[in-house]
């Protein structure tokens, strides 16, 4: 995710509604993708996203910049989402792999059969991902995803860097433990 030019912040915190929507525009994907890694539910990563910019909206006027935007935004998504996901926790959720990757994880080949075996393999690593505990599945989101770096990560979950690592470090290896003999490689 790029960071917002300077200038369009501005005026997104004086309220000009033009510089706001070229905003949302640039960064709804990266909410809603986040959004959707935290709750599992396309309807409800839908209606977080909506509001969550209606936060950025009511909170921009005092946005300081002494974090990073993108910081600052992820950092609103994954509260939001995380008290959301715990009033939603009973309800049985079921999402598909096209909705929850709409980027690849690992890039194709021209021939058809090393495709499918990569999208085998990455069908088989996502569903392990969805699995984890939450700490573990959002820091890895943020690290491999939205290609966080490990400070970044920590300040938007508020963590220690050292906790964010260990974060990253187990749900690798519960990863590695729980994919079928042959897949450990896709890690």
């Amino acid at each position: 995710m790029k960071e917002p030019d300077a200038a369009l912040l501005e005026r997104c915190r004086q309220r000009d509604t033009e510089a706001f929507a070229q905003l949302v525009r640039e960064q709804q994907d990266y909410v809603y993708t986040l959004a959707l890694r935290v709750l599992r539910d396309p309807e409800e990563a839908a209606d977080l996203s909506q509001e969550v910019f209606l936060q950025v909206w009511n909170a921009l006027p005092s946005f300081r910049g002494e974090s990073r935007f993108r910081t600052w935004l992820y950092r609103i998504v994954i509260n939001r989402g995380l008290n959301r996901r715990r009033r939603l926790e009973r309800r049985p959720q079921s999402v598909s792999l096209e909705q929850q990757m709409p980027h690849p994880l690992v890039a194709t080949q021209d021939d058809p059969h090393t495709e499918v075996w990569h999208r085998e393999r990455q069908q088989v690593l996502w569903e392990q991902v969805q699995q984890l505990p939450d700490k573990y599945r959002i820091a890895l989101t943020l690290f491999y995803q939205h290609e966080l770096s490990c400070a970044e990560i920590a300040e938007v979950l508020d963590l220690p860097l050292g906790t964010v690592k260990t974060h990253l470090y187990r749900a690798r290896q519960a990863l590695a433990e729980a994919l079928p003999r042959g897949e450990k490689d896709v890690l």
